[in-house]
This record gives C-alpha cells, structure tokens and sequence, in this order.
C-alpha cells in the first residue's frame, strides 16, 4: 500500500542556527554548577540524612528508647537521650558513626 514518497507542499523549514563558539566536552555540558556555599550544602546533606528516618522517643520508668529507623538506642535519664538527639540533629553522621549504624547513613 506504500504509494511512494509523500510530498511536503508547506513552506520550508529554516535551519536551526549552529553552536557558536568551540564545542564544550560532554563532561563540561553534564556538569551541574551550584552557587551553594559549602555551608550551605552540608547543611542540605544534614536534612537529606534526617529526613530518611523515623526518630521517636519511649519513656520508660528510669530512662528512655530512642528509636532512629531500625535501631534503638537505651538512656538512662530522658535528659541524657533530649541531649543525644540534638547531637545527632546537629551532625547526623557523627552520632550515627559513634552508635555503630553508620551504614544505615
């Protein structure tokens, strides 16, 4: 049913203009230049890390459970567990690193 090449009757297409200037390396063109400060990037790194995990707190009668993700981590003074959660509010990987469940990080 191939009734041969089909005829185009609208007006013709311009060229698309070229590149001006030396082509720049597919590296340099992939490359993702951010105006964050280094500050700025390790505190958005910070809150990727803390938004992966749950973080709850279980009261007991002497003490708490601190539950980060899967792993628990016993106080003996709600206070002491209050004062390792800001720790671990303000660096992440440190106090992950210093319970041994960095590779949860």
């Amino acid at each position: 049913m191939n009734e041969g090449p089909v005829e185009f009757r609208g007006e013709p297409v311009e060229e698309m203009p070229q590149c001006e200037g030396p082509m720049r390396e597919l590296t340099e063109i992939n490359k993702v230049e951010s105006c964050e400060s280094k500050e700025q990037r390790e505190q958005r790194r910070k809150i990727e890390i803390l938004k992966r995990w749950e973080v709850s707190i279980h009261a007991l009668d002497r003490g708490c459970v601190v539950k980060v993700g899967c792993k628990s981590i016993a106080f003996t003074s709600i206070e002491a567990g209050y004062k390792e959660i800001g720790r671990y509010l303000e660096n992440p990987q440190l106090v992950a690193t210093q319970h041994g469940f960095e590779e949860h990080i």
